[in-house]
């Protein structure tokens, strides 16, 4: 894992495309990272959440939480983007937390993920935000894309 600098990168993806084509390209250049994860787990995190919106996840958050996100934080999240510093506990921590993983093994698994979301239609509920779209899960996964790609430097030209 890179040192810990203080500068994040203003990030905004249109497409998932462009999700894959950033950490390509990030990756081939050996950027460092700004925060606590490698690029292998940045990228591993992101893939584990696309994969539970195609095969489905093993937990839901509960009844009030699900209710709350979805009137309060879903609007919130799709206009302005996530937040950093949301700490996964439980079940979503152990199914979407990364281990330590090499940083090419995390970007095979997250080019296998978007490859999946743009040729396969299927979509489970979200176990904190209940039932999408498949448009509503791809805006949700570029907006989870940008938060954690955000943690990865611009390389040094």
């Amino acid at each position: 894992m890179s040192a810990p600098t203080k500068a994040r990168r203003t990030v905004s993806y249109a497409s998932l495309q462009e999700i894959a084509d950033d950490a390509q390209r990030l990756h081939a250049a050996g950027a460092p990272t700004t925060g606590n994860w490698s690029q292998g787990q940045i990228y591993d995190h992101l893939a584990r959440l696309m994969d539970g919106s195609l095969d489905g996840f093993d937990f839901t958050a509960a009844w009030p939480l699900r209710k709350i996100s979805k009137w309060i934080f879903k609007p919130l999240i799709f206009k302005k983007g996530m937040p950093a510093g949301f700490k996964l506990k439980g079940d979503a921590g152990r199914v979407l937390l990364p281990d330590p993983v090499a940083d090419q093994a995390g970007l095979d698994h997250l080019l296998q993920a978007i490859y999946r979301l743009q040729n396969e239609s299927q979509r489970h509920p979200s176990p904190v935000l209940e039932e999408l779209t498949r448009e509503e899960w791809d805006l949700l996964h570029r907006r989870h894309a940008e938060l954690h790609m955000s943690f990865i430097a611009e390389p040094e030209a």
